[in-house]
């Protein structure tokens, strides 16, 4: 079994980061083969709205997106991890779901996804602002609703995990959080 993490925060060692270490721990005690990317290290452009991928079927622009896309397709299971900006994933994040147009094909009705790959995806997000406030002012669920719009094309099998209140990782305070991440790899 593969597993790939994608952490698209800036910050390394901070909280996604860090959960999603966690949940990729719990895939390897189950003997799953893990690489984390960090798309702080790459180069992913603006997607052009060219639609050339939807007669190459890769995205033409020349940078590290292609690689990732075909890690994904490759995994059987994805851990997404971005923290929230504004309501939102970052914007690393957004340009990959943009640019991921390219990982479908068009039809009349929407997107397909043409791969059985990957079967299972676990979406990460944190948020400074505390619990409820982070839900009931869309704050968290913003993120996860982008994360979601992108990855359930793919028909895949999804759980989320969110961190609220949690502006800077404290093992202490993040124990919780990352017992339950652990134990989302070990069991999804």
């Amino acid at each position: 079994m593969k597993a790939i993490g994608i952490v698209t925060g800036p910050r390394k060692g901070q909280v996604t980061d860090r959960l999603t270490e966690s949940a990729l721990d719990g895939l390897r005690d189950r003997g799953a083969s893990t690489e984390k990317i960090y798309f702080m290290d790459l180069t992913i452009k603006p997607c052009r709205g060219c639609s050339a991928c939807q007669r190459t079927g890769r995205c033409i622009i020349e940078d590290d997106f292609n690689a990732v896309a075909d890690k994904i397709r490759d995994a059987d299971i994805v851990v997404f991890s971005s923290p929230t900006y504004f309501s939102n994933v970052t914007s690393c994040a957004k340009r990959f779901f943009d640019r991921g147009y390219s990982m479908f094909k068009e039809f009349r009705f929407g997107p397909v996804y043409p791969s059985k790959k990957p079967g299972k995806v676990i979406l990460i997000t944190s948020c400074h602002a505390p619990f409820p406030f982070s839900h009931l002012l869309g704050i968290v669920t913003g993120s996860v609703r982008a994360m979601k719009a992108f990855f359930n094309y793919m028909h895949v099998r999804i759980k989320t995990l969110t961190a609220t209140g949690a502006a800077d990782f404290d093992a202490k305070k993040h124990a919780k959080l990352l017992e339950r991440a652990y134990n989302l790899g070990k069991t999804i």
